[in-house]
């Protein structure tokens, strides 16, 4: 039987061919495995290397390439499921879209755009009251009647507001809230 190459002798012992060189100048037989095993578990500490305690760990036995193609396939990927999870994806999206071309969803800046004008438009309604009022709640000496200009003032422009709340459109609206 021809003794074992350095290489081979390396991936037994899992160690790197220089270490088997270094190892059998300080006496490893390397004209068997066997033999190459014990030597190294007798004379290396192997406090120094606890992954290889109690004794020498054996390299896997060498597997194919197909053989690692295929445990790929197996454990990473699996078609079926990720079809499933595109058709899965790709109906939520043709929901969304759906839902979008019924008006039932809109762009959230679109409305925000939106209600910020109308608040706007909310705010100026109300800072324009006093100028409107001033003159005729100065002329009212009847505080019931002051109270109601302004009863009948806040009343009006609160229809103002829900009238444009309900008319609000967005920008680039085809007219659908």
């Amino acid at each position: 039987m021809a003794s074992p190459k350095g290489v081979n002798l390396a991936k037994h012992l899992g160690i790197t061919p220089g270490r088997v060189s270094q190892l059998k100048a300080q006496g490893m037989p390397v004209d068997s495995y066997d033999k190459a095993t014990a030597w190294y578990t007798a004379n290396i500490d192997q406090k120094l290397s606890p992954k290889l305690a109690p004794g020498v760990a054996l390299p896997p036995v060498a597997r194919t390439a197909a053989a690692k193609v295929a445990e790929i396939i197996d454990g990473a990927y699996d078609l079926q499921s990720a079809r499933a999870k595109r058709e899965t994806h790709e109906a939520n999206l043709a929901e969304l879209k759906e839902r979008q071309a019924l008006g039932e969803l809109v762009e959230a800046s679109r409305v925000t755009r939106a209600v910020t004008t109308w608040a706007a438009m909310a705010r100026a309604a109300f800072e324009k009251m006093p100028d409107k009022l001033a003159e005729r709640v100065a002329a009212e000496g009847d505080a019931q009647q002051c109270h109601a200009l302004m009863t009948a003032e806040i009343d009006m422009v609160l229809a103002d507001l829900a009238a444009g709340a309900r008319s609000l459109k967005f920008d680039g609206d085809d007219g659908r809230a």
